[in-house]
Protein backbone atom coordinates (compact mmCIF):
# COMPACT_ATOMS: atom_id res chain seq x y z
CA UNK A 1 0.00 0.00 0.00
CA UNK A 2 1.10 3.37 -0.64
CA UNK A 3 2.07 5.34 1.79
CA UNK A 4 -0.65 7.84 1.05
CA UNK A 5 -3.19 5.43 0.89
CA UNK A 6 -3.17 4.66 4.32
CA UNK A 7 -6.27 5.29 6.65
CA UNK A 8 -4.05 7.47 9.21
CA UNK A 9 -2.08 9.30 6.75
CA UNK A 10 -5.17 9.89 5.33
CA UNK A 11 -6.54 11.36 8.66
CA UNK A 12 -3.48 13.24 8.94
CA UNK A 13 -4.03 14.83 5.92
CA UNK A 14 -7.44 15.72 6.74
CA UNK A 15 -6.35 16.94 10.19
CA UNK A 16 -3.99 19.54 8.79
CA UNK A 17 -6.45 20.62 6.29
CA UNK A 18 -9.25 20.99 8.95
CA UNK A 19 -6.84 23.06 10.92
CA UNK A 20 -5.67 24.84 8.17
CA UNK A 21 -9.29 26.11 7.18
CA UNK A 22 -10.44 26.74 10.83
CA UNK A 23 -7.31 28.79 10.87
CA UNK A 24 -7.73 30.92 7.58
CA UNK A 25 -11.50 31.55 8.50
CA UNK A 26 -10.26 34.01 11.21
CA UNK A 27 -6.61 34.95 9.88
CA UNK A 28 -8.96 38.18 8.36
CA UNK A 29 -10.23 39.23 11.84
CA UNK A 30 -7.12 39.00 13.59
CA UNK A 31 -6.44 42.35 14.34
CA UNK A 32 -9.49 43.17 15.69
CA UNK A 33 -9.28 40.24 18.09
CA UNK A 34 -8.72 40.77 21.81
CA UNK A 35 -5.05 39.88 23.22
CA UNK A 36 -5.51 36.26 24.37
CA UNK A 37 -7.60 35.84 20.96
CA UNK A 38 -4.57 36.98 18.73
CA UNK A 39 -2.24 34.88 20.68
CA UNK A 40 -4.30 31.37 20.68
CA UNK A 41 -4.75 32.81 16.84
CA UNK A 42 -0.35 32.65 16.70
CA UNK A 43 -0.57 28.99 19.15
CA UNK A 44 -2.79 27.45 16.31
CA UNK A 45 -0.68 28.23 14.05
CA UNK A 46 2.68 26.63 15.40
CA UNK A 47 0.10 23.79 16.32
CA UNK A 48 -0.34 23.74 12.60
CA UNK A 49 3.71 23.56 11.87
CA UNK A 50 3.58 21.43 14.03
CA UNK A 51 1.24 18.94 12.38
CA UNK A 52 3.15 19.31 9.06
CA UNK A 53 6.44 19.06 10.44
CA UNK A 54 5.09 15.93 12.17
CA UNK A 55 3.67 14.55 8.92
CA UNK A 56 6.97 15.95 6.74
CA UNK A 57 9.23 13.15 8.89
CA UNK A 58 6.85 10.34 8.38
CA UNK A 59 6.93 11.45 4.67
CA UNK A 60 10.61 11.41 4.52
CA UNK A 61 10.58 7.84 6.39
CA UNK A 62 8.10 6.54 3.87
CA UNK A 63 10.35 8.38 1.29
CA UNK A 64 13.00 5.60 0.98
CA UNK A 65 10.16 2.69 0.12
CA UNK A 66 7.57 4.28 -1.87
CA UNK A 67 8.26 6.10 -5.06
CA UNK A 68 5.05 8.17 -4.28
CA UNK A 69 5.95 9.62 -1.21
CA UNK A 70 10.03 10.26 -2.54
CA UNK A 71 8.30 12.47 -5.43
CA UNK A 72 6.57 14.28 -3.04
CA UNK A 73 9.35 14.79 -0.51
CA UNK A 74 11.69 16.02 -3.84
CA UNK A 75 8.65 18.21 -4.72
CA UNK A 76 8.80 19.36 -1.54
CA UNK A 77 12.66 20.61 -0.98
CA UNK A 78 12.34 21.70 -4.44
CA UNK A 79 9.93 24.74 -3.73
CA UNK A 80 11.36 25.17 -0.51
CA UNK A 81 14.28 26.06 -1.96
CA UNK A 82 12.64 28.12 -4.44
CA UNK A 83 11.89 30.36 -1.32
CA UNK A 84 15.25 30.32 -0.41
CA UNK A 85 15.38 27.83 2.29
CA UNK A 86 17.94 25.01 2.78
CA UNK A 87 14.64 22.42 3.50
CA UNK A 88 11.50 22.63 4.84
CA UNK A 89 12.84 22.05 8.31
CA UNK A 90 14.65 25.43 7.78
CA UNK A 91 11.20 26.84 6.17
CA UNK A 92 9.13 25.70 8.96
CA UNK A 93 11.64 26.67 11.89
CA UNK A 94 11.78 30.30 10.45
CA UNK A 95 8.11 30.13 10.50
CA UNK A 96 7.95 29.17 14.29
CA UNK A 97 10.03 32.17 14.97
CA UNK A 98 8.73 34.73 12.91
CA UNK A 99 5.11 33.82 15.26
CA UNK A 100 7.50 33.51 18.13
CA UNK A 101 8.05 37.31 17.71
CA UNK A 102 5.03 38.02 16.47
CA UNK A 103 3.67 37.26 20.32
CA UNK A 104 6.01 38.87 21.84
CA UNK A 105 5.36 42.09 19.83
CA UNK A 106 1.30 41.44 20.53
CA UNK A 107 2.55 41.18 24.45
CA UNK A 108 4.83 44.51 24.28
CA UNK A 109 1.56 46.95 22.28
CA UNK A 110 -0.64 45.89 25.09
Amino acid sequence: MSFFQSEQVQENLNDIFNTYQRISALTANVSSMPLEDRLNHIESCKELIDKQKTFYFRLSLASKTDPEALDMKERIAALTQAFGFKDLDECMDQMISTLEQAAEKELDKD
